[in-house]
C-alpha cells in the first residue's frame, strides 16, 4: 500500500517534521490499584510501529510522559529504541506531574533533572518535544519564570528541539482556557498538546477560533492525543471513554452511552462497521481539518492499535466531512447537555 498523497509530512516546529499519525506509548498514569497494560503486548506493538516506519521518508513521532506509569512507559519505549539502533524515531515526553522529593514538580532544577532521567530512560541524547504537562507553577506562579528559562536553555543546548505546553480540552472550564492563554503568551511554546476526537472536539477559545485555528494562526504545531476517544471510535466500549472523561463532565452515563452508540452505528452504516473503517473516519476527520496537527494513536490495546498511514485510504470528500460533522455534533450535544457550557473567552491579539 502507498501512503495517501494528502497525508504528507507535517512541520510541528522548526526542524521537527514528522508523519501526521503518531504513536502513543500508554494511556494510564501509574496507580498501585490500576490494571496496567501487558508489557509484552505493548513492547510488540512498539516494535511493529518502529519497524513499519523504517524506510519511510517521514519520521515517526512517539509520544510518552514521565507520569505514565511513573516512568515505566518511557523505559519500555527506550528498550525498543535501544534494540533498533539507527532508528529515525522522534520522541516527545512531558514533565510537571511527578514531584519526587522536591517541594514542587517545577521547583529548582527539577525540569532539567527530570529531562536527564527521561533521556536516560529512552537511551536518547535529545528529545524532539518536551511538554509542560501541568499549569500549576506554585503559589503566585513562583516557578514559572525559572521554568521558562530552563526550557529555553535546554532548547538552546540541543537537549530538546521544541517546547510544548498542554492545552485545554473541550470539557475545560472558562478559567482553564484563560489560564492557557496567559501561559501561552508567557511561555511562547513551539507546540501545544491536547486531547480531542470527533466526540469531544478541539475547544473553542473565543472569537470564533478553536484550538486548531488558534495554533495555526500563531505558527504553532498541535499534537492531538486520544483521537479515537479512548477506543470508542474504533469499535470499543463507550464506557471506557466516559470513565476517562469523568461522569460529572458528561452527565448521565446511560444517556451518553446511548448517544455514542447510536452515532457510531450511523457512521458504521455509511462507512463500514469494522474497527479499521471507523478509525479511518475518526482520524481523517481530525487530520483533514487541522493541517498543523499530528494525531497520536495509542498502542498495546486492542481498541487502539497502531494505525498506519496507508490504512487511512483516500481523503474524505467535503460532503462526507459534512455528514460526519453532523453525526459528531449530535453526540457532542448529548454529551454536554447536562452541563453548562463554558462562556466564550475573548482572545487578545
Amino acid at each position: 500500500m502507498t501512503t495517501p498523497s494528502d497525508l504528507g509530512s507535517r512541520c510541528l516546529a522548526r526542524g521537527l517534521v514528522v508523519r501526521p499519525l503518531g504513536i502513543g506509548c500508554g494511556n494510564s498514569r501509574w496507580s498501585p490499584s490500576a490494571v496496567q497494560p501487558d508489557d509484552a503486548r505493548l513492547l510488540d506493538s512498539l516494535r511493529c510501529a518502529l519497524e513499519d516506519s523504517a524506510g519511510e521518508d517521514d519520521a515517526q513521532l512517539f509520544d510518552t510522559a514521565d507520569s505514565l506509569r511513573n516512568g515505566h512507559s518511557e523505559r519500555l519505549l527506550g528498550k525498543v529504541l535501544k534494540e533498533h539502533r539507527g532508528h529515525r524515531a522522534q520522541v516527545a515526553s512531558k514533565v510537571g506531574r511527578i514531584q519526587g522529593s522536591a517541594a514542587h514538580p517545577y521547583a529548582g532544577p527539577r525540569v532539567r533533572h527530570q529531562l536527564e532521567q527521561t533521556l536516560d530512560n529512552l537511551y536518547l541524547d535529545e528529545l524532539a518535544l518536551y511538554t509542560l504537562e501541568s499549569d500549576d507553577f506554585g503559589l503566585g506562579d513562583r516557578y514559572l519564570d525559572p521554568v521558562i528559562d530552563q526550557m529555553r536553555a535546554l532548547r538552546d543546548l540541543g537537549l530538546i528541539r521544541a517546547i510544548g505546553l498542554r492545552g485545554p480540552d473541550f470539557l475545560s472550564p472558562a478559567c482553564s482556557i484563560r489560564r492557557f492563554l496567559y501561559l501561552f503568551d508567557r511561555i511562547r511554546p513551539d507546540v501545544v498538546w491536547t486531547q480531542a476526537s470527533g466526540l469531544l472536539p478541539l475547544p473553542d477559545l473565543g472569537n470564533g477560533e478553536d484550538l486548531g485555528i488558534f495554533t495555526a494562526r500563531r505558527g504553532v504545531g498541535l499534537v492531538i492525543s486520544s483521537p479515537l476517544a479512548h477506543g470508542a471510535l474504533a469499535g470499543g466500549s463507550p464506557l471506557r471513554a466516559l470513565a476517562a472523561w469523568g461522569s460529572s463532565a458528561v452527565g448521565c452515563t446511560k444517556a451518553a452511552t446511548s448517544a455514542i452508540t447510536a452515532g457510531i452505528a450511523e457512521l458504521a452504516g455509511l462507512f463500514g462497521g469494522s474497527p479499521d473503517a471507523l478509525a479511518r473516519v475518526a482520524l481523517r476527520f481530525l487530520l483533514q481539518q487541522a493541517g498543523n496537527a499530528v494525531a497520536v494513536v495509542g498502542v498495546g490495546d486492542e481498541q487502539q492499535a497502531g494505525y498506519s498511514l496507508p490504512c487511512l485510504g483516500e481523503p474524505l470528500s467535503e460532503e462526507e466531512l459534512a455528514v460526519i460533522d453532523v453525526v459528531f455534533s449530535r453526540i457532542q450535544d448529548a454529551l454536554t447537555r447536562p452541563r453548562r457550557r463554558a462562556p466564550a473567552v475573548e482572545v487578545s491579539v
